[in-house]
């Protein structure tokens, strides 16, 4: 059932005729990902059911490099699961579930994942763990020179700045941050923009609604102070949404409310979280 992309030449092909039959535009994402050094093939570890020469079940695993109250910890991250329409309701997605998982505990510390189904997840003990946003009280301020500008990650350059950043970032987050992985953020940067501060050599993604900046992610190679950031934003926002835990630039109590997020992220049962008040940066969601 454990498959492998490098002795396989059509399993890449076949995968992704059946993932983009279940989740449409996924083939595409995923074939321009290879154009931009981020390549499903070579992260992915897929399990797979066949019929004749036909995969007709997916799941596949993505491994991630966490630190977690400053410990490191390898976490597994379950992805385009599926199965074809005509052969559901015949154990399939038990039989890549429960493979799957015992993969899970020879390699990794645990497994998550994100869906809008979490009752399917339930039964294998996966349980489903609370997000949050955190409001910053901002003042606007004087603006300095803004520098701000979208990478173009058609430009090798500008691809070469998301990819290196990434690898170089310092945790954004003591309580829980995402190190040395850049396939599943380049794939996201491909419909969600990112944004450099040339002068400070830092990354952002964020988006501006209503004057609301709801900051999403901050890739930078050495600490700064968050007010430096704003201010090299510009003044389009009045108001400040932190979409990731902020214990490296505020001090407690946060501020902080319930997250409205597309599904939600579940955690295998084994491993407790030791957050208060989680949030998983959208910019790395799989």
């Amino acid at each position: 059932m454990q498959a492998d992309y490098s002795s396989d030449p059509n399993l890449y092909t076949n995968c992704m005729t059946l993932l983009d039959s279940c989740f449409p535009g996924i083939q595409s994402l995923a074939d321009k990902g290879r154009t931009h050094n981020a390549f499903w093939d070579q992260s992915s570890t897929p399990f797979v059911i066949r019929h004749h020469d036909q995969i007709v079940a997916h799941l596949g695993v993505l491994p991630f490099e966490l630190i977690i109250h400053e410990q490191r910890y390898r976490g597994a991250a379950f992805h385009g699961v599926c199965t074809h329409e005509a052969f559901r309701r015949k154990g399939y997605f038990r039989q890549l579930m429960t493979e799957a998982l015992l993969h899970v505990k020879q390699h990794y510390d645990f497994a998550f994942l994100f869906t809008d189904q979490p009752h399917l997840y339930e039964p294998f003990g996966f349980k489903v763990v609370k997000e949050y946003d955190f409001i910053y009280e901002y003042t606007p301020q004087s603006i300095q020179e803004n520098n701000i500008r979208p990478l173009d990650l058609n430009n090798p350059q500008d691809l070469a700045i998301l990819q290196s950043r990434y690898l170089k970032r310092v945790p954004l987050s003591k309580a829980f941050s995402i190190i040395n992985e850049t396939t599943v953020a380049t794939l996201n940067a491909l419909h969600m923009p990112v944004y450099y501060l040339e002068e400070l050599d830092v990354l952002v993604v964020y988006q501006i609604q209503d004057r609301i900046l709801y900051l999403k992610e901050i890739i930078a190679t050495k600490p700064y102070d968050l007010s430096i950031i704003l201010k090299n934003m510009g003044n389009d926002f009045s108001k400040v949404v932190l979409q990731f835990i902020p214990d490296s630039f505020l001090a407690p109590p946060f501020h902080a409310v319930e997250a409205i997020t597309d599904g939600c992220i579940m955690i295998s049962q084994e491993f407790g979280l030791p957050c208060d008040y989680f949030r998983y940066p959208e910019p790395q969601r799989c």
